[in-house]
Parts: C-alpha cells; sequence; structure tokens
C-alpha cells in the first residue's frame, strides 16, 4: 500500500485572464474554477489514477471539507482524513496564459488541533506494513511543529516501510535525521535548506557536490528537479541519471512536482527498473503540466516513450 500525507490541503480558484492586472482599479477575467489540492492529495490523485493501491491522509476543515470527500468519492480514492475546526484555505491564482504569468494569493487556513495530529501518528502505528511506501509532502499548517515529518518518518522506519519526502527547509533538515529512501528537491530548495545563495548556473560539479552534502546528511536517493530542463537522479550508489523532459504545451504548473513524484513512486511500488521508473516519473509531470488539473492514466502513458534517460 501507498500512503500519501497532506498537512496543510488547499482548494485552488483558478482565475484565467487576457490582460494584466491592475491594482486598485476593476478587473475582469474569462474564466474561472476550482480545484482541490495540496501535495499529498495529487500524488494521491495520480497514483489512483494510475490504478496504484494508494490511500491520502491528512487533515481537513470542518467548514469546506464537502468539496475534498466529494471529489474522493466521484474519482473512488481511499482516503482517512481527520476533520479539524475551521476552514481549508483558499489560494487565488491568476493567470494570463499570453504572457505566461501567475500571481498568487494563498490563504493560511485552519489552525491544526493536537488531538488530529495524534491520529495520524496513531493511524501510521496501526496500519504500517514492512515495504508499505509513506510519502511525506508540502507544508504544515499552523499549529504544527517542523519535526512532524521526522517523528512520522521513524514511525515508518520502525515498520520497515519506504519513506519518501518532498518538502524543504526546517521540515527536510529534521527528517533527513530519519534518513529518507528519497527527497525530490529542485535547486532553489536545496539552497535553501543548506541556507546558501541560489544561482541558475550552477555547474555539474557543483551540483553534485550539493546533492552530496544532502545525502550526508541522511537522505538516500535524491531526485532533482530541474523544470523544462527536465530531472536528474542521484542513486544511493552513487549512480547518475539524466532524464528529459516531454514535448507538449504548457496548460497549468501546479501538480506537475507532485505528479512527477507520484510517477517515480508508481515505478517503485511496481518494482519496475530505475529507467523505467524514471520515465514514469517525467511522463507523469509532464502530462500534468499540458492538462488543466491532475493528469489521466491515458495521458501519462501516451508520453512515456518520448522520455529520454540516460546514464551519465
Amino acid at each position: 500500500m501507498i500512503y500519501t500525507l497532506t498537512l496543510n490541503p488547499a482548494l485552488d480558484h483558478i482565475i484565467l485572464v487576457d490582460n494584466e492586472i491592475e491594482l486598485g482599479v476593476t478587473n475582469y477575467y474569462n474564466e474561472d474554477y476550482s480545484v482541490i489540492g495540496g501535495k499529498g492529495i495529487n500524488a494521491a490523485i495520480i497514483l489512483n489514477n494510475l490504478n496504484a493501491d494508494v490511500k491520502a491522509i491528512g487533515i481537513l476543515g470542518k467548514s469546506n471539507q464537502n468539496m475534498f470527500l466529494d471529489k474522493f468519492k466521484e474519482i473512488k480514492l481511499k482516503n482517512s482524513f481527520f476533520i479539524n475546526e475551521g476552514s481549508t484555505r483558499v489560494n487565488y491564482k491568476i493567470k494570463n496564459l499570453k504572457m505566461k504569468q501567475e500571481t498568487e494569493l494563498n490563504g493560511l487556513g485552519f489552525n491544526a488541533e493536537q488531538k488530529n495530529l495524534d491520529s495520524i501518528k496513531d493511524f501510521f502505528e496501526s496500519n504500517l506494513k514492512e515495504n508499505d511506501i509513506v510519502v511525506l509532502t508540502g507544508s504544515i499548517a499552523k499549529g504544527i511543529t517542523n519535526d512532524i515529518y521526522k517523528v512520522i518518518g521513524k514511525i515508518v522506519k520502525e515498520k520497515r516501510s519506504l519513506l519518501v519526502c518532498d518538502c524543504t527547509k526546517d521540515l527536510l533538515t529534521n527528517v533527513l535525521e530519519v534518513k529518507p529512501y528519497l527527497i525530490k528537491p529542485n535547486l532553489e530548495e536545496i539552497c535553501a535548506t543548506l541556507k546558501i545563495s541560489f544561482r541558475d548556473d550552477f555547474s555539474l560539479d557543483e551540483i553534485k557536490k550539493l546533492v552530496n552534502e544532502l545525502k550526508s546528511m541522511g537522505a538516500e536517493n535524491v531526485l532533482l528537479s530541474m523544470g523544462s530542463k527536465g530531472s536528474m537522479f542521484f542513486a544511493n550508489n552513487n549512480d547518475i541519471y539524466k532524464v528529459g523532459v516531454a514535448k507538449g504545451k504548457l496548460v497549468n504548473s501546479v501538480g506537475a512536482g507532485d505528479s512527477m513524484l507520484a510517477g517515480f513512486v508508481y515505478g517503485l511500488h511496481n518494482n519496475l527498473s530505475i529507467e523505467d521508473t524514471l520515465k514514469y516519473a517525467a511522463a507523469s509531470g509532464g502530462a500534468t503540466a499540458f492538462t488543466e488539473w491532475l493528469a489521466n492514466k491515458e495521458q501519462i502513458y501516451s508520453l512515456v516513450n518520448q522520455i529520454e534517460v540516460n546514464k551519465i
């Protein structure tokens, strides 16, 4: 079984505009739509679309929980969410596709209750089995300490399950202490975690040094996301793979990184070769980027054979 954890879910309200937004005046937009979000939820939906055995875990605000629960029921996604007083945060994303510009107004949402955090820990204590995969990903809600992934990671390790993480800064620094099987940062996130200045012209040798520092802190494998430049995979045996990208028109970058992680977990769960696993990761990320929300199975499958994976 694969479990994904979302401790700061969101309702994303997407607003599509033709013209640049001006502050202090009335603006008009063409279309809008709302989707449920949160990195762990996104990953779970992609895995569910790929027919993987997955369950989404997390916390939802009481006042707007039904948008999530109704969608989970519609897409037949197994889930165990604990209900918190207040509202799940709402994010407004204003997109101008002509200008390739996106403006975000992100909400803060509920203050997490300790009883729900205790229930999540109890859930993992009671349900995890050897070789299950647990995906800890994204930010955390107010009221949650930044060692929460380390606390849950210890449970995962004790149960001899695989720990996969996509987080940054103190969340990542702390969880590295329990030696996660995989982390998926980008270069900006690595720099933020290591507290160094970000540049967009790191050489391969410099990137290797940064990744090796993360490994010395506890990461076993590192999947480095590089956006339109593809990705790189740094294995625990020191093998390095360069992964290409699929061709298509960018429609929505939200969820592409979560989909990439889900594609990797799908390959891991199905014991695919590392090359095929990386193809599914890149195809899943690309397919989501080319659609309005999250990619379906057919969209992902159609891109797998486009992806080039080369050992370097």
